[in-house]
């Protein structure tokens, strides 16, 4: 019964001592890259949004643009009816 203790015993620091290895080689690392794309997709993720917001300023001048584009064509044609008369 002593020699199945002893065996289970060692048996289980073998075992921590892989896991421990195994965490300090395999798992941090993984967990910093999964950390640094997280970084990188909320920096993307904010990029976006920034030139979202841009875009849609634009989008909002240049409808101003044509309205008053709309306004000078139409004065033009009625000078040019009135030249014309």
């Amino acid at each position: 019964m002593v020699e199945w203790v002893q065996m289970v015993g060692s048996l289980v620091s073998v075992l921590m001592l892989c896991g421990i290895i195994f965490n300090f080689s395999v798992i941090k690392p993984l967990n910093q890259s999964v950390r640094s794309l997280q970084e990188c997709i909320d920096h993307l993720r904010r990029q976006l949004s920034e030139t979202e917001t841009k875009r849609q300023e634009m989008a909002e001048r240049l409808s101003r643009v044509e309205e008053a584009t709309d306004h000078v064509q139409h004065r033009l044609d009625v000078i040019e009816q009135r030249q014309n008369e």
